[in-house]
């Protein structure tokens, strides 16, 4: 591998504050903290900022050819190095994905009741096809999702009201439900589970209706066109849906600041880059990085 980190440098110190976040889709302190943590776990210890990290977040920030990375960052077997750090980034989620303890559900618990005026709430459960190219794979038919048109996997995510990913579930098949993919994820057996944390305390996460309804999974209440609705059901519902808006405003700003979730090329890197993005999304939140700007 060939770079100029001098060019790199010079070029990188010139940014004016704005135009860096616009490149890179966090501020420079942001990018210095995720650098000595990266290090940290590699008992690196060197005060610098690696050109890699940089061309992993402009790629990670843009839908633009590997092949223009290529010439910016003066950088041969761009694909190789960007693969290897991001297995770098994501060895972080450990650290920055996790379910909460008891003590910090009640305050989440709080937040939500806080906010929505809906008790109870720990949680809530959200799917995002992140569409790739797999139509030429041996197994593409699995990826198909008939009703969008389009190859994909799945990503499942719990967010908290802050929209900080509580747990991630990336890479099933898009041509797959979204019940099945629920019910054969690890967060299933956490939601249903005799020793849950949800159950033990009368938590409760919220789902949509491709979700079953369980104990301590909510879902709105469905019906049929001759049944009628109440108003209880028919406010239950309101508030339900106003909640699950969390979910979607998550969403938006994980696609918004990081627009390549909605261009991989190479199916077998999409898992990977999305738990990336993951990690990289709670990472910049737990760092105060402006998320409201990439939330509309």
């Amino acid at each position: 591998m060939k770079t100029d980190t001098l060019l790199l440098e010079k070029w990188w110190d010139e940014l004016t504050d704005e135009e860096f976040q616009d490149i890179f889709r966090m501020n420079k302190k942001t990018v210095i903290d995720l650098q000595a943590e990266i290090d940290y776990s590699e008992n690196v210890y060197e005060d610098r900022t690696d050109p890699v990290l940089l061309t992993c977040l402009w790629y990670l920030g843009n839908t633009k050819p590997l092949e223009e990375a290529e010439e910016l960052f003066n950088m041969k077997d761009i694909e190789t190095a960007i693969q290897q750090y991001l297995l770098k980034i994501l060895q972080l989620g450990s650290v920055y994905i996790l379910w909460p303890a008891l003590d910090e559900m009640k305050l989440i618990e709080n937040g939500f009741a806080k906010e929505y005026k809906f008790p109870g709430v720990v949680g809530v459960i959200g799917s995002l096809h992140i569409e790739t190219n797999a139509s030429e794979q041996s197994d593409a038919e699995l990826y198909y999702n008939e009703v969008m048109e389009k190859h994909s996997i799945i990503l499942q995510v719990v967010c908290d009201s802050n929209c900080i990913l509580r747990d991630v579930c990336v890479g099933c098949p898009g041509g797959k439900s979204i019940k099945e993919i629920f019910e054969t994820s690890p967060l299933y057996a956490y939601v249903v589970g005799e020793d849950s944390v949800l159950s033990k305390n009368e938590f409760h996460l919220l789902g949509g209706t491709e979700l079953p309804q369980l104990d301590s999974l909510l879902t709105p209440y469905k019906f049929i066109s001759e049944e009628r609705i109440t108003e209880q059901q028919y406010q239950y519902n309101l508030l339900h849906e106003s909640v699950m808006n969390v979910v979607e405003k998550t969403f938006r700003c994980l696609e918004n600041r990081f627009p390549r979730l909605t261009t991989i090329e190479k199916p077998e890197f999409a898992s990977l880059i999305t738990s990336c993005v993951c990690v990289l999304h709670n990472f910049t939140l737990v760092h105060n990085d402006c998320c409201e700007l990439y939330s509309m």
